[in-house]
């Protein structure tokens, strides 16, 4: 457990938001309700049309560890994700987004992982999953557990193996933004950019699941993922960003090859995938 002898390290919420106003104040009352006792919630709205800006800024008002920035024109998901992170100033961050739900214990749970294990970039939980029908899941990403070598544990994420995605949601250190950078874009925009970025943190540390329940994802009709076009030219872009993001990775050249190959492999298998319903 962490000390509560010695100071909390800063933990600092990045919360970006657009035309969030039906779903945005659960949002901010699991924000509002953690436990750990030294975090901030840092808010961008995305020059919202409705009354998310008017129902964050009531939360600046009760609570002062919420802060509220306000953009005049849309950056998009990455912009946005990308001026938090610019903003952000403390020892370790986390996304979430405008329509999902923490549990009370979820910065408490996470940092104490954290704190205990060096090595490690991030720690994450598990999570339920809302559909659009309201089905709910249970949903754990095991993949990584174990896994100390980087290039074993970059390898794992290159192929996508189990809901690679989950880790998104967990508590990194702030060192991981400045070793880099925020999310890219990449040739099919804004498309699965959480991929390449998952794949760079990777090899910088250990990924620690915490097997709790500590994460709510709701998942909207107008949600982001939902609405991506999960083409093959799209999933192209989004591997090419990983080979990118390999090769602005301090690993020795034989370890970019390594991995170069087996995302190569891991694309490969994409197209089998994509094609099979074609073979007759």
């Amino acid at each position: 457990m962490i000390n509560d002898n010695k100071q909390y390290p800063l933990v600092v919420a990045c919360l970006a938001t657009w035309n969030g106003e039906e779903f945005v104040a659960d949002t901010l009352a699991s924000l509002a309700a953690q436990t750990y006792p030294n975090l901030k919630v840092l808010i961008s709205d995305d020059a919202s049309t409705d009354n998310t800006v008017a129902i964050c800024e009531l939360s600046t008002t009760k609570d002062f560890r919420f802060h509220l920035l306000r953009q005049t024109q849309r950056l998009g998901w990455i912009g946005n994700i990308n001026f938090l992170l610019s903003s952000a100033k403390g020892d370790y961050f986390f996304f979430i987004s405008h329509d999902d739900v923490l549990e009370p214990t979820y910065v408490m749970r996470l940092l104490e992982k954290l704190e205990a294990r060096p090595n490690a970039i991030l720690a994450f939980s598990d999570i339920e999953t809302i559909d659009t029908n309201s089905n709910r899941e249970i949903q754990a990403y095991t993949a990584l557990d174990g896994i100390e070598r980087r290039i074993y544990r970059a390898h794992r994420m290159l192929l996508q193996r189990g809901i690679w995605w989950i880790p998104y949601r967990g508590i990194f250190r702030s060192v991981a933004v400045d070793r880099i950078g925020g999310l890219r874009t990449n040739l099919a925009g804004e498309f699965a950019a959480d991929w390449p970025w998952l794949v760079h943190l990777s090899l910088l540390g250990e990924f620690v699941r915490v097997p709790e329940v500590l994460y709510k994802k709701v998942q909207r009709k107008k949600s982001l993922s939902l609405n991506w076009n999960y083409t093959i030219g799209a999933w192209f872009a989004a591997t090419l960003a990983c080979a990118g993001e390999i090769y602005r990775s301090r690993l020795s050249l034989f370890e970019k090859m390594l991995l170069q190959i087996s995302l190569a492999g891991a694309f490969l298998r994409c197209i089998w995938r994509w094609l099979l319903p074609y073979i007759t």
